[in-house]
């Protein structure tokens, strides 16, 4: 996208950028696994994600070094790869959450933002990673993004500045 570069410049995290209304979830299911698959999928029918062979290597490879549950109930399993063409996120609210997440707190996982970068988008990819990040650990946010109860709205709560 034209505009990614700006998304993530400065000290605001839009992923307006990056996410698609089709690519914010709310899904019933009950394993990493499950979660993982439906992300990857989703992505998957992008126009940036030439591969989904190769971007489910990816993400299960990363998750085999260190499970990318980051604690607060939220993963952020990430991955940069050849068949990559720009960023591209994709998102998944669980409201029951996932035990078997492997969380760096053991509290079960409700969010998961699926990140996919080119090879090349390395300096793109860690600010997209860190604002993210920050952004997550502020309660308020987190919990308006818990609470949703569509697509829609969870959508709508993700690309809010």
């Amino acid at each position: 996208m034209a505009d990614s570069v700006s998304s993530v410049e400065g000290g605001e995290c839009n992923l307006a950028g990056y996410l698609t209304g089709d690519r914010a979830l709310l899904l019933d299911v009950h394993s990493k696994h499950e979660v993982l698959d439906r992300l990857i999928d989703c992505l998957a029918g992008s126009p940036e994600v030439a591969s989904r062979e190769e971007l489910a290597a990816g993400v299960y490879e990363r998750e085999k070094l260190m499970s990318t549950g980051i604690g607060l109930g939220i993963a952020i399993p990430h991955v940069r790869l050849a068949s990559v063409s720009d960023l591209a996120v994709a998102a998944a609210l669980v409201p029951r959450g996932i035990d078997d997440y492997e969380s760096l707190d053991s509290m079960p996982v409700r969010l998961v933002l699926l990140i996919a970068a080119r090879s090349d988008q390395h300096a793109e990819y860690l600010r997209l990673l860190s604002r993210l990040s920050s952004k997550l650990k502020d309660d308020c946010f987190r919990e308006r993004l818990f609470a949703c109860s569509s697509s829609a709205e969870f959508y709508a709560q993700l690309i809010e500045k």
